[in-house]
């Protein structure tokens, strides 16, 4: 231990209740921190870097490793990075201070070397000690919404006139909103929602059933679905939740359906449920631009946060990527033509 007192551990199980207690404390301290998220989502692949103070956590870095044994985001993850014991009573320039000087020794312990990449809290704002140490980052962005002072009128006053159309469509339509129990449902849904635009949701549905048992086990998720008068669902959102934050995790319609309106219904009402509940809903932002455009229109406020990453580490993941999806179409376009030579031999 140095002479101010301080030391880094890494937490062995009999501590995660005591790391748990800082995440809930600490302003950066999200549901995707609390070790019981880090064992569904990383199979009990992490570490919980914590630095001590008198026997006490004052900082602390969860570390996800991935199936390489690298520090990097776990699927569904969307926040990790440094997490602080709040300081409030102090000025802001002497908390910054100390929080630089507490993520300089954390970083000492942490292998930088076997770091691909993370993304920070949207209230961690000096990375700079990152950067010192040869790291990179790009600014990503988010869509907030803070409940604090806000009544469900306030909210519906910030809705975009597309966003309060889609709800009155809706409502017209015969559609409601009612809480699900059914993960399968949710997961085909997003399924679906990936593929209208050309993608692949690649987290596979055993991994999210896994996670989701978690969630639900610590009463930590909803699932709201818009069904109309039929009983045919129309869509479904996923969010997962502390008392301080709520998260759009997931989501996506019947392309069948898609005009009707269920989506924003949806989501809109599990803004409502939140209203009281939480401090603020984190709509997750994206970087497809229609998606981006439907979350803004909720009126939350565009807010800033890291992806600080590794670009050596970062290039070669990338590059083990395309391989394996090259790959992956190598072996249809082999099995494909294996079945037509079958065929003709016939």
């Amino acid at each position: 231990m140095s002479a101010d007192s301080l030391s880094v551990a890494i937490l062995g199980p009999e501590k995660y209740n005591e790391w748990d207690q800082f995440v809930c404390k600490s302003e950066q301290g999200d549901v995707f921190c609390y070790s019981w998220w880090l064992d569904a989502a990383t199979k009990s692949n992490f570490k919980l870097y914590a630095l001590l103070s008198n026997g006490g956590i004052v900082a602390g870095f969860p570390a996800a490793l991935d199936t390489n044994n690298k520090i990097n985001e776990p699927p569904l993850t969307r926040t990790l990075g440094v997490l602080y014991i709040p300081q409030l009573h102090l000025p802001e320039d002497k908390r910054s201070e100390i929080e630089r000087k507490w993520l300089m020794q954390l970083l000492e312990y942490i292998p930088l070397r076997d770091f691909v990449q993370i993304c920070t809290h949207h209230n961690f704002n000096d990375w700079l000690p990152f950067r010192w140490k040869g790291l990179k980052q790009t600014t990503r962005y988010t869509y907030l919404l803070n409940y604090h002072s806000k009544t469900v009128s306030d909210l519906k006053t910030n809705l975009s006139r597309g966003k309060k159309s889609n709800i009155n469509r809706a409502v017209r339509n015969g559609l409601r909103v009612e809480e699900s129990d059914d993960p399968e449902l949710l997961y085909n849904f997003t399924e679906l929602s990936y593929k209208r635009q050309g993608l692949k949701f690649k987290f596979p549905y055993p991994d999210f059933k896994l996670l989701d048992e978690a969630a639900r086990n610590k009463g930590s998720r909803l699932i709201l679905k818009a069904a109309d008068i039929k009983g045919r669902t129309h869509a479904a959102v996923y969010i997962v939740f502390t008392d301080k934050s709520a998260y759009y995790l997931l989501g996506g319609s019947d392309p069948d359906c898609r005009k009707m309106g269920g989506h924003t219904l949806a989501l809109w009402e599990a803004v409502k449920f939140f209203c009281g509940k939480a401090d603020y809903f984190n709509f997750g932002g994206s970087d497809i631009k229609p998606v981006e455009e439907h979350i803004k229109g909720f009126g939350g406020t565009m807010t800033p946060y890291f992806n600080i990453y590794n670009d050596r580490l970062m290039h070669y993941t990338e590059i083990r990527y395309h391989l394996r999806e090259m790959l992956f179409h190598l072996k249809r376009v082999a099995m494909a033509f294996r079945f037509k030579y079958l065929a003709n031999r016939k």
